[in-house]
């Protein structure tokens, strides 16, 4: 199975490429999904309760996502902790549901990664997709998107490897500063030259 690895920057369009590879027929591993799903497995639950205590914990037992949230995203420490809980579960997950995809006959599938580099993901990777645009654009659609103020959004980029050094990473690169169309006959191109390149 070849396997792509996609990613981006907030802003960068990444979801919407994502979306039309799902749509022509392309499988799509989530990671967001999946760490979404994980947060209520009974084994992520005791993980991150004993690293974080039981203050991050519902009345129902689940994990609190708002309380955990102020936690790790104020101290650098809390994030690379609940990182080092989640990252590895994560990509066991992941893989799978790649040997799931695998088994149902497919031949090509995509880890959708926002955090593909800062992860280490990239390793399960025969190629490496980033979609780009300049820094200014993506600053200026995530305020529009989100209501943010430039600050704001700003510290959040702080939080990702900038698209600029994502684009030296990759093995393919979208750009996706142009309209819709210019991206989707990029997006044509590299499919076709996959199935090309290794006869799928």
């Amino acid at each position: 199975m070849f396997v792509i690895g996609l990613t981006g920057g907030i802003g960068s369009g990444k979801s919407t490429v994502s979306r039309w590879l799902s749509e022509h027929g392309i499988p799509i591993i989530d990671a967001d999904r999946t760490v979404h799903e994980l947060y209520d497995a009974p084994e992520t639950i005791a993980a991150i309760t004993a690293a974080f205590g039981h203050g991050i914990v519902t009345d129902g037992g689940l994990i609190n996502r708002r309380a955990l949230g102020s936690i790790v995203f104020t101290d650098d420490l809390a994030l690379k902790q609940l990182e080092r809980i989640l990252h590895p579960l994560v990509r066991r997950d992941m893989l799978k549901q790649q040997e799931t995809i695998a088994l149902a006959g497919h031949k090509v599938c995509i880890w959708d990664v926002p955090l593909l580099f800062e992860a280490g993901f990239y390793e399960h990777m025969d190629e490496i997709w980033v979609v780009w645009v300049p820094a200014m654009m993506q600053k200026q659609r995530v305020m529009k998107r989100d209501a943010l103020t430039l600050e704001e959004v700003e510290l959040r980029m702080q939080a990702q490897f900038s698209l600029d050094e994502k684009r030296k990473k990759a093995d393919v690169v979208i750009d996706n500063s142009g309209n819709w169309l210019q991206t989707e006959v990029q997006l044509r191109k590299e499919m076709e030259r996959i199935f090309r390149e290794h006869d799928l």
